[in-house]
């Protein structure tokens, strides 16, 4: 194990930069982080049916989410207990069961195991077939509608998981909504050479915006960014919230960009305005909007306004250098024709592969690791200072979380300070 104290220093914000290339790190990452939080796995709209199922991945490892045909929802390692063959090797489908093409081992959708060709012959009929279902994720839970799974089966419940502070917060995003937030169009899937981790801490940099996004607003494409956000919030195991407006601005955002979609986008924005009021405190319903969220350890949202739906980026890690990025668009069921499709067109320009948040983004991302990683380089520390004697002393009354500047790497130092908790202790799993 690395004296990973010499290599992470919260106190001055210092960290090595060989936290994202050294293989032994990278390997207590996988036995100690992954195997240990809540990972996002799918949204309920994705298998919605008895017998949907979507597969995605938890780290490295291949999972199948499904929902069986008494409608419980099950996550399974996407692996033949007999001999390690993946059993479903599309994105998504409908089906009662699922079937090794090596050996022809066939499972239901629960993971029960219920056919073996040749089991008296090959086996003797001696082979137990109740004990050699898929492998199951003992923790699977849901929060409005976004599934989580965990490998630890002494975890947390999800919502403590997150915290009170966290909850706060996703649920000011995910109530904005009149019918049923649900993912519009394919997986978004692209390879990034670099680690995971500075995507994933990427999210509550607001320091980056105006000067790696500033094409964007200097064409327009979004408002003036100091009317975006004020402060950000770090929260209990490593989450953390960006741009965060000042109360009553976000409304006034919407109803900006309501007046150049047509009256039924005004219509909306004042239905949503009211259905937060009903449903959540007064001072939620007053922030209206926040940017953007990172759940620990991979997971980060990006939730401006109603006109944006709910964008959700997920950093597969594929080894030191490289990380796979799926996307998904969320949109609400209940919203106006002209408003999904406002929605659709943004999120295409901003956040697609070729959109102009994203081709900023991991161009960074890549040259961060071009130049980090060789020897010389790596033997240097990053520099996460930002802020860090003044963490504090930003107290919004209705606001919760550590509040900070708009400019501030206290979310960065937040998700570092957990990340260092986990990889000092034991993984679940002892090879």
């Amino acid at each position: 194990m690395k004296l990973l104290d010499h290599y992470v220093n919260l106190e001055t914000g210092s960290i090595s930069r060989k936290v994202n290339y050294d293989p032994e790190i990278y390997q207590d990452e996988m036995a100690k982080i992954f195997t240990k939080t809540w990972l996002f796995v799918a949204h309920e709209s994705q298998i919605k049916h008895p017998g949907d199922y979507i597969t995605n991945y938890m780290a490295e490892d291949p999972v199948i989410v499904t929902r069986d045909g008494t409608g419980k929802i099950h996550v399974f390692l996407n692996s033949c207990p007999h001999r390690g063959m993946k059993v479903c090797s599309v994105d998504a489908g409908n089906s009662k069961f699922f079937r090794c093409p090596y050996h022809g081992w066939t499972f239901e959708n629960n993971g029960n195991l219920i056919g073996v060709p040749e089991l008296q012959y090959a086996y003797y009929g001696e082979l137990d077939k109740s004990k050699n279902g898929l492998i199951t994720v003992p923790r699977v839970e849901s929060y409005k509608g976004f599934i989580f799974a965990n490998w630890d089966p002494n975890a947390l419940p999800l919502k403590e998981y997150f915290g009170k502070d966290l909850l706060w917060y996703l649920d000011t995003a995910f109530e904005r909504a009149l019918g049923e937030f649900e993912v519009a169009g394919p997986i978004m899937k692209q390879k990034i050479k670099t680690n995971w981790k500075i995507c994933t801490e990427n999210f509550g940099d607001d320091y980056h915006v105006l000067y790696t996004h500033g094409s964007a607003f200097k064409i327009g494409f979004m408002p003036p960014y100091d009317q975006l956000g004020e402060y950000n919030a770090y929260c209990d195991h490593g989450h953390s919230v960006g741009d965060i407006p000042k109360f009553g601005v976000g409304l006034e955002l919407d109803r900006a960009i309501a007046k150049q979609i047509g009256p039924e986008a005004e219509q909306y924005v004042e239905q949503i305005d009211q259905r937060l009021k009903e449903r959540l405190s007064p001072e939620q319903a007053n922030l209206h909007q926040i940017g953007q969220i990172l759940i620990f350890p991979n997971l980060t949202f990006l939730t401006f306004g109603c006109f944006r739906g709910i964008h959700i980026f997920q950093w597969h890690p594929k080894g030191t250098d490289e990380v796979e990025l799926w996307q998904i668009s969320l949109y609400d069921s209940e919203a106006p024709d002209q408003a999904k499709q406002f929605a659709r067109i943004f999120s295409q320009r901003e956040n697609a592969p070729a959109g102009l948040f994203a081709a900023d983004d991991g161009s960074n991302f890549e040259q961060i690791t071009e130049s980090t990683k060789p020897y010389v380089s790596r033997q240097h520390h990053f520099n996460y200072s930002m802020g860090i004697r003044h963490e504090g002393e930003i107290k919004v009354p209705g606001l919760p979380g550590h509040l900070g500047r708009h400019y501030s790497e206290q979310n960065q130092r937040n998700f570092y300070r957990y990340w260092l908790k986990l990889m000092k202790e034991e993984g679940i799993f002892h090879e």
